[in-house]
């Protein structure tokens, strides 16, 4: 018989030394190595990294002819911030009030313990998955997903299902909106500020740009299930630092999310709205710019529809462990999905943590939803 109490334990006190091992992007080694130890402690019964500083763990399963079950995460997390913000220390991983409170704790370390120790339920029991599990941690999610594009760019084992330990409050996450970000760049003719009757001020084409920008993106498509785009102006930049100079040109950077448009139809929605104004649009990645594609297929997270007969075993496996069957929902973020649902892996999300705790000062993860999750996730190995 299953000690729940103890299985919780131990997977919350792994969660606090995740917690307490700092991640941020491209600084994974440390972490990855508490994560590789706790697989070996548990009885994975392969552990190993790649190239990019991934750190996985296999269990055989009872039939290991059944392509694998991926528990699938990240290693990094954001920036704590001002640690003034903060109830507690950003990388104390307290406990209070129920609440695990830590960087990461939601977003994704809370998540990952669960994943880690979810198989080691089953072994405690004597059991094992019904499919050969793989847990992956990958590095860099949270600056594009470099892990997990050399993941499955290299992966040669064949795969079932993956799970994304993304904060989903232990709802079934069935997919989640495409990510693009342009830099929209209006050109001017700077001049000395005293005398802007000599200027072509491009601030002027970026404002009447900006005004019209929320109400147009309203009217675009919606999709049935991941709902409506939108889009968030974020980083405005000029060409000059000084105040007393009006700027040779300004450029805002544009994230729609959506899954009912494509590029070309977000391009002639942006150069309706810069009308005659001299403007050049290109990709953004990081602060660069790289030339637009020609395309008219929308852009895409990950979805699997909801009356897909994966989607009804995986919430009735879930159900059968938890005692209630985990609502259908879905992403507001982007995720490591989106890399992996163009190479045909199925994706669906399910793990402790609220969404909207992630990326935030105080971030915290209820110890209840960390059990629930872990009896979810046991059951969903022993089944599916």
């Amino acid at each position: 018989m299953t000690d729940w109490n103890a299985c919780l334990d131990d997977c919350v006190a792994f969660a606090q030394r995740l917690i307490r091992t700092p991640s941020m992007p491209g600084e994974e080694a440390a972490i990855a190595a508490v994560v590789a130890a706790e697989l070996k402690r548990l009885g994975y019964d392969d552990v190993w990294r790649d190239a990019a500083g991934n750190v996985f763990g296999r269990l055989h399963g009872r039939d290991r002819s059944l392509p694998a079950l991926v528990l699938n995460t990240h290693l990094d997390h954001v920036d704590p911030g001002d640690p003034a913000l903060w109830p507690t220390p950003p990388f104390a991983a307290e406990i209070r009030d129920g609440r695990l409170i830590g960087r990461g704790a939601c977003d994704i370390k809370g998540p990952m313990a669960v994943q880690v120790h979810s198989a080691a339920v089953l072994l405690a029991a004597g059991e094992r998955p019904r499919r050969d599990v793989v847990f992956c941690g990958v590095v860099q999610e949270e600056t594009g997903g470099a892990g997990a594009v050399h993941w499955v760019k290299n992966l040669d084992y064949p795969v079932e299902l993956v799970i994304l330990g993304e904060p989903s409050a232990n709802t079934l996450a069935l997919g989640h909106r495409g990510i693009a970000q342009f830099w929209l760049t209006f050109h001017g003719r700077s001049a000395h500020a005293s005398a802007p009757e000599r200027a072509v001020n491009p601030n002027y084409a970026l404002a009447a740009f900006l005004s019209q920008l929320e109400a147009a993106t309203a009217g675009l498509r919606v999709h049935p299930v991941l709902g409506p785009t939108s889009v968030s102006p974020t980083i405005v930049q000029v060409d000059t630092t000084s105040g007393n100079v009006t700027p040779a040109w300004t450029r805002v950077l544009l994230d729609f999310r959506t899954s009912s448009e494509s590029v070309n139809s977000l391009r002639a929605l942006i150069g309706r709205l810069a009308g005659d104004s001299a403007h050049t649009l290109a990709y953004a990645e990081g602060t660069a710019s790289l030339p637009l594609t020609d395309s008219n297929e929308p852009i895409t997270g990950f979805f699997i529809p909801p009356d897909s007969p994966l989607v009804r075993r995986v919430q009735a496996a879930l159900g059968r462990g938890t005692g209630r069957e985990p609502p259908l929902t879905h992403y507001r973020f982007a995720t490591d999905g989106r890399h992996m649902a163009p190479r045909g892996l199925p994706v669906l999300g399910y793990a402790p943590g609220e969404e909207e705790m992630a990326h935030t000062a105080g971030e915290s993860i209820a110890i209840d939803q960390m059990m629930e999750s872990l009896r979810g996730h046991a059951q969903l190995l022993r089944e599916f």
